[in-house]
């Protein structure tokens, strides 16, 4: 970012909350039976639980920001409501950005956000995770002519000169469109430039973006410590990877790549061991030095940590009881009354001595009254405070520099974002066994199974025959879309809350995923079923024919393809795989209960007759049967059309059963993609009520008509005058 443009964040009456169900609600009260009980048309009620209260500060560039407090205290919901990633509740009061009035989806375009969970795709090294995010979201044009990055020196010279070119970005980057002649070819033996051809330019082009795409990365490997671990799998709970600490500062690298100049993170130092956690306290600290804004939370920071720290924001009850600067911390408790130990970690004293007295705790923390009285004390106390009316003065006063669209966060163009996603879809997928070669197992294996079972069976009875070639075609449909979508189920699951992170950070569309994720695994579903086929039609002993077994194989790949996409479906509409599991059945027995062979449908009971129109595993057998007894002959009788006659399928001919499976198909498949759209509709927060444009507008318009009226006045003056205030005596913050 362009440390002649900082970012200062305010916010004055801050407010969220969320509903509840009422513990008034008639029928709540009672024997749990009554409620069970209650009419499910009864209108339900809910209570207003605040979370966040009246709360003011500011959040100065250059500087990391603390927010410490006891769990349930309202940190991460502070920080999820100031980056715009919370879109449920009621919020009220007033967010500024350089004194420009802004919501949370506008925050989004300048901020980035590390998660306390970090979800990165498992098969994915270091390395690719870090070159996603610059190939995906290359950083604010306002970096390009940003000089180098004081934390270069940490990687040397060399390396440093590399990552200030890299950090130009790829959406300016000089263009080559000339070359030079060899010496002595013009006249007078002077070189003259030789003009480049477009496709020659072109290329030279996109070697330059990756080779800045590369130097940026490796930057950032070494800046964060993960030389040793950049070619090591991500990893999950199911196979081995890198180390908790490795993969949050992978996490925080893959943020920092992009230079936003804003930087939330929640708890980047929880599950870390002392080290690990002061080594990633460090590094928020250089990315402050160079300009940024950083406000994380952090759950109980160690004695070195707390150095480190530059302003704190302590949240007890919801409600602000601190903020300002670090150094000044241990003086505001004094004249509380709480003085700090030499040898005593100050954040430790806020919580022990300050937030939950001695007293509080001996006689039991679960009293939410005295919790309650407690907070309201400290606030009063905080509110009459010399530092109080401090940090009043640079809410007021707020740094008014013009925000500019160069220091905007930027998104690669989606067909830049299709050919990255299928090329890592692509990877995942050799990577993951259960996408590839469980699945081909799988087809070859079930292949020889039903093979074997029925082996030879042209060569025995018509009765046998027609039992035989049924079950064996109706095992052959259900394997088919069956096996399919407990294959996609299962891995999809996985990548799907790997999805609606990314696409929240903004690395790519849901159009690119979308088409991404279909161009890497159709191929994978259309070739199971050719092995398949070719494992057990001969070994069956179905009609010598070539076009029947082109045929039969087809029908099989349909039904794949819409095991496929109704796999999607189910992944998509389900957050777990166990909700996933339990939904399956629901939706597959009826299928095959009325596939056209345990059922004839065509004497079935007429109102749940219609739901063999909506199984493909109905048209896919039909499909089969035809194609194996139409023109069956055995021993010149035509046993097959009388057979087909009996069992009453249909009148649909092969090709017409096979377009009605890819029709079901097309369905789920456009299913899926709403499926999907919903659960990104509310996934960047109230983003789905702003426009990219008018977000944009919100940030690049004028101040607030409520600081130009005093922007005669220097904000460093209403700050002097507000320390000078006498202090006023302290309130009486005992509880009994």
């Amino acid at each position: 970012m362009d440390a002649n443009k900082p970012l200062q964040i305010s916010f004055e009456g801050l407010t969220y909350s969320v509903k509840i169900p009422a513990k008034s609600a008639v029928g709540s009260s009672g024997h749990p039976l009554l409620r069970a009980l209650k009419s499910p048309f009864t209108k339900p009620e809910y209570d207003d639980k605040v979370i966040l209260r009246q709360l003011n500060g500011s959040f100065r560039p250059g500087r990391v920001t603390a927010i410490l407090g006891p769990s349930g205290s309202g940190k991460t919901t502070l920080l999820n409501l100031l980056a715009g990633q919370i879109s449920t509740g009621t919020t009220s009061g007033n967010i500024w950005v350089n004194g420009r009035l802004t919501s949370g989806a506008s925050m989004r375009q300048l901020a980035g956000y590390v998660n306390q969970d970090d979800v990165i795709l498992p098969t994915m090294t270091v390395e690719e995770a870090i070159e996603m995010s610059t190939i995906l979201r290359p950083p604010p044009l306002a970096s390009q002519s940003r000089a180098p990055s004081p934390m270069a020196s940490i990687v040397g010279e060399r390396e440093a000169s590399a990552e200030a070119n890299a950090a130009r970005g790829a959406d300016q980057l000089p263009l080559p469109v000339t070359a030079t002649r060899p010496k002595g070819e013009a006249q007078g033996g002077r070189s003259a430039p030789l003009k480049m051809s477009a496709s020659a330019a072109a290329a030279a082009r996109k070697a330059e973006i990756k080779a800045h795409n590369q130097a940026r990365c490796s930057h950032a490997i070494s800046l964060f410590g993960l030389d040793k671990c950049r070619g090591t799998a991500v990893g999950d709970s199911s196979s081995k990877g890198i180390s908790g600490g490795e993969k949050k500062r992978t996490a925080i690298a893959m943020e920092w790549v992009t230079e936003a100049p804003v930087l939330f993170l929640d708890e980047p130092t929880s599950g870390l061991d002392a080290h690990s956690a002061l080594m990633v306290a460090r590094q928020l600290k250089d990315i402050a030095d160079a300009g940024r804004t950083v406000v994380t939370v952090l759950h109980q920071p160690s004695s070195d940590m707390f150095e480190i720290i530059d302003d704190i924001l302590i949240l007890f009850e919801g409600r602000i009881v601190y903020l300002g600067e670090r150094a000044n911390l241990v003086g505001y408790l004094e004249r509380m009354g709480y003085p700090c130990g030499m040898y005593t970690n100050p954040a430790d004293h806020v919580f022990n001595a300050v937030l939950f007295e001695g007293a509080t705790v001996a006689k039991g923390m679960g009293d939410s009254q005295r919790i309650e009285q407690r907070a309201q004390n400290l606030l009063a106390a905080w509110q009459g405070s010399p530092e109080a009316a401090t940090m009043q003065a640079l809410i007021d006063s707020p740094d008014l520099t013009a925000i500019d669209k160069t220091q905007f966060r930027q998104t690669s163009p989606p067909l830049t974002q299709l050919k990255y996603l299928i090329k890592r879809a692509g990877r995942n997928a050799i990577r993951n066994r259960l996408v590839i070669k469980v699945r081909l197992i799988q087809s070859i294996f079930f292949g020889l199974l039903i093979g074997l079972i029925f082996l030879n069976t042209d060569n025995k009875s018509v009765a046998v025959q027609r039992q035989n070639y049924s079950g064996a075609m109706f095992f052959s449909c259900v394997t088919q879309f069956l096996l399919t979508i407990l294959a996609v189920v299962n891995v999809f699951t996985g990548e799907r809350l790997v999805f609606f992170r990314e696409w929240q950070a903004a690395y790519y569309g849901l159009p690119a995923y979308f088409a991404a994720k279909n161009i890497v695994e159709l191929p994978i579903q259309i070739i199971s079923p050719i092995l398949y086929a070719a494992t057990c039609y001969w070994l069956l002993g179905f009609q010598h024919d070539g076009i029947k077994f082109v045929l039969f194989t087809v029908v099989a790949m349909s039904l794949s393809v819409c095991g496929f996409t109704c796999g999607f479906l189910l992944g998509a509409s389900f957050k777990t795989l166990s909700a996933v599991l339990a939904a399956l059945p629901a939706m597959f027995l009826p299928f095959m209960l009325f596939g056209g062979l345990l059922v004839n449908t065509g004497n079935s009971t007429v109102w749940l007759r219609w739901i063999q129109w909506v199984s493909p595993i109905k048209y896919g057998y039909s499909a089969m049967m035809k194609n194996q007894f139409s023109g069956y002959v055995v021993d010149g009788k035509p046993i097959g059309d009388e057979y087909l006659s009996e069992v009453q399928l249909g009148s649909f001919s092969i090709g017409v059963n096979i377009v009605f499976v890819l029709g079901i198909s097309l369905l789920a498949w456009v299913l899926s993609y709403a499926a999907l759209a919903h659960l990104t509709k509310k996934g960047r927060g109230d983003s789905a009520k702003y426009s990219t444009k008018k977000c944009q507008a919100e940030l690049l318009g004028p101040p607030d008509a409520r600081f130009t009226k005093v922007a005669e006045k220097p904000s460093h003056i209403a700050t002097l005058k507000a320390t000078e205030e006498p202090q006023k005596p302290m309130l009486d913050l005992s509880l009994d």
